[in-house]
């Protein structure tokens, strides 16, 4: 039996000091003449802007990613050789996940994407009194028995609306979707609001929950996950909404995948 070959991808970017910028990556065409022919013009373009172009192996085009810039530590003899972060990453199959929180003054979006790179995690638009985020959010998804991704994982907040610790479901509940965990589809079915403890994953409720609530009705949504310590707070509210109570991250997380299964059956 003759194995299949790994697939191929053109990688075009720059080459740093310490970083590699990408700038696009696709697969190769399989037939020779047209790779030869694509790669010859994406040569003079990249040179024209003092970059490279580069065909490596690999089963997706982030493992193709991975092993190049591996490659690119051993060569610079660098350990730390790193994707840059204004990588242009739209093409990796590595992926990307977002769900919806919210605050008394709007609904919030949190996204998260994982790809190919030196360890990190980096949150933006996080309310700036809040200084750890990161730190309680990974310990929490590790202590509650699911994995924290290798390579870089950057969350991203949208419209954060002065709220901070609110967002910790959501946010965990995304870095769990965009690393494979959690199907990303389960998390259109729910809001998500509660904070984390890191070191058992338990969701706690916040003064700002009803508040939070009021905006997900508001905002044409009708299921909404909170902490159980808060659940009848919420339902106090007479909103209509589909109240789910969840102890800890775990819960939440049992409860998107019944969410995901039933909505695919309707």
């Amino acid at each position: 039996m003759t194995a299949t070959p790994a697939p191929e991808f053109i990688i075009v970017g720059r080459r740093g000091a310490a970083t590699y910028t990408l700038w696009d990556i696709a697969p190769a065409p399989a037939d020779l003449t047209r790779r030869r022919k694509l790669v010859e013009e994406l040569d003079v373009e990249a040179a024209d802007a003092l970059g490279e172009v580069d065909v490596i192996q690999g089963a997706t085009a982030a493992e193709a990613l991975d092993s190049f810039i591996d490659g690119l530590r051993r060569a610079s003899g660098n350990p730390g050789y790193a994707l840059h972060p204004n990588s242009n990453t739209e093409n990796l199959a590595a992926a990307s996940a977002h769900a919806h929180s919210a605050a008394s003054a709007g609904m919030v979006l949190v996204e998260a994407t994982v790809w190919p790179g030196r360890d990190s995690f980096r949150i933006t638009g996080w309310h700036t009194f809040d200084s750890t985020p990161e730190v309680r959010i990974r310990d929490a998804i590790v202590s509650s028995g699911f994995t924290f991704p290798g390579g870089a994982v950057s969350v991203r907040i949208d419209d954060h609306r002065n709220v901070a610790s609110t967002l910790d479901l959501a946010t965990a509940c995304t870095v769990l979707a965009a690393s494979g965990q959690l199907d990303p589809r389960a998390l259109g079915q729910a809001v998500l609001l509660g904070e984390l403890r890191g070191f058992d994953g338990a969701v706690s409720g916040l003064p700002g929950i009803t508040d939070a609530a009021r905006t997900v009705h508001l905002n044409g949504h009708r299921v909404v996950i909170v902490p159980a310590s808060r659940a009848a707070d919420v339902r106090a509210l007479g909103l209509g909404l589909n109240v789910i109570a969840v102890r800890d991250l775990t819960a939440a997380v049992t409860v998107l995948r019944t969410l995901g299964e039933l909505a695919d059956h309707t």
